[in-house]
């Protein structure tokens, strides 16, 4: 979808906030920040582990499901076992923190979330064997997990999620320390109003409309797999509509992010896959786009910046709305193909293999094996199709190119038949497109 009409649809969020506390907002490029992505995990994990402590010397139940309501109104330790066919958890404890540990429980609601906090103590949900929620909800509590309070998610055990329109929604902040949840929504997947926070585990959003949404999003490491009917990764926020303008000139970059440091992240997307209404930064980890088949949306989407510092990315689409990284420290480029390409081809390009599964007649790519001065080979199916030359850092900056006679690979220089061109910002040319 267009910009204009994500402003409308999306809700605000954001992402980062610690068992305790908020998170506190990751700035990688902003210069007047003063703390580190490390200095952010370990402040979180910290104000996790108090909340720990807490709950290890707290007031243990067991709760026995039942239909109907399944009231908690005193913090401590609950154990909830067994399954309801039409009942939920609902818990309200003021400013007192709750744990849940679901032991191979099953909680299916028909009128409304499986798990409602209306409290605005932290709650934390730790898993134990295999968990069963679903949810026909309601339009003010429109979450299989609903929460005002924020939420922390651990465990070994597997949580399986189904709703007919969120999964998890979050007012304040959701974060994910390790097990498996697995979720299948008709609208978002995870959604956090102030952050969403990965930091280990596995995660499968398996059938959404936006699988992850918020105002910040951080993936620090686990393995994250998304399904997306509509954009895969979105932070938004009515803070970072066109219309809020940064000094540079570009939509508010420092409200709305989206920060990949570690970790796995694999997105099927036919909107936009990795979509910033503010800005993109890559420090570490390996990203994999299956981006649309459609000229109306790109694999990579923002207003602000994406600066690439570290790691491993490529994302396939077709090249109407493609994007290039606006800054690297390694080799990134934008190829816009002379042809399309259909489903099931492998793309290799030195330590980066993909293979996607919707036609596609561009790919970014960036690897730290990328070197400055030096030049690869791009194959399809085994089959070297271009050449790509790291004159300079960046190279194929914009979304110009591409098929139709619009410049053939690698006659000024560039791939797409683009020149290299480090560190532009290739805002006005997707203004150009989208106007």
């Amino acid at each position: 979808m267009n910009k204009k009409q994500k402003n409308i649809t999306i809700a605000a969020a954001a992402l980062l906030v610690a068992g305790l506390g908020t998170f506190l907002t990751i700035e990688l490029i902003n210069k007047n920040n003063f703390q580190t992505v490390s200095e952010v995990i370990e402040t979180s994990n910290a104000n996790d582990q108090k909340s720990e402590d807490y709950f290890e010397t707290a007031e243990k139940y067991t709760l026995e499901l039942k239909d109907g309501e399944n009231k908690i109104e005193k913090s401590g330790v609950y154990t909830v076992t067994g399954s309801t066919a039409n009942g939920y958890i609902y818990i309200n404890t003021g400013e007192d923190k709750v744990k849940l540990i679901l032991s191979n429980a099953t909680i299916k609601n028909l009128s409304g979330p499986a798990i409602y906090v209306e409290s605005n103590g932290n709650v934390h949900i730790e898993t134990v064997g295999e968990n069963n929620l679903s949810a026909t909800t309601t339009e003010d509590l429109d979450a299989a997990i609903y929460s005002k309070a924020d939420l922390v998610f651990k465990g070994d055990g597997t949580l399986n999620i189904e709703s007919d329109e969120d999964g998890i929604k979050g007012k304040d902040d959701v974060k994910i320390k390790s097990g498996t949840i697995n979720v299948t929504a008709g609208d978002d997947g995870i959604k956090g109003n102030d952050s969403v926070t990965i930091q280990d585990g596995n995660v499968t959003v398996k059938k959404s409309k936006e699988a992850i949404e918020s105002k910040v999003v951080n993936i620090i490491g686990g393995n994250v797999d998304l399904i997306a009917s509509d954009d895969g990764i979105n932070a938004s926020d009515d803070n970072c509509s066109s219309n809020t303008m940064s000094p540079t000139g570009n939509a508010n970059i420092t409200e709305c992010k989206i920060n990949i440091t570690g970790g796995t992240v694999k997105v099927n997307a036919s909107g936009d896959g990795i979509d910033s209404n503010g800005s993109i930064y890559l420090s570490g980890g390996e990203v994999y786009v299956d981006g649309p088949s459609n000229s109306g949306n790109g694999a990579l989407d923002y207003d602000g910046v994406f600066e690439i510092t570290g790691g491993k990315i490529i994302a396939t689409g077709m090249s109407g709305m493609a994007l290039n990284a606006s800054s690297a420290t390694q080799g990134s480029a934008l190829v816009n193909l002379p042809q399309t390409y259909s489903t099931g081809q492998t793309v290799a390009i030195d330590d980066v293999t993909f293979t996607p599964t919707k036609s596609f007649n561009s790919i970014m790519v960036s690897s730290a094996s990328f070197e400055k001065g030096k030049s690869y080979e791009l194959k399809i199916d085994g089959q070297t199709v271009q050449t790509i030359e790291f004159s300079d850092y960046l190279v194929g900056s914009g979304n110009q190119g591409g098929p139709s006679g619009q410049g053939g690979p690698g006659d000024q220089g560039g791939p797409g038949g683009q020149t290299s061109q480090e560190g532009q910002d290739p805002q006005n040319n997707r203004q150009r497109m989208r106007n």
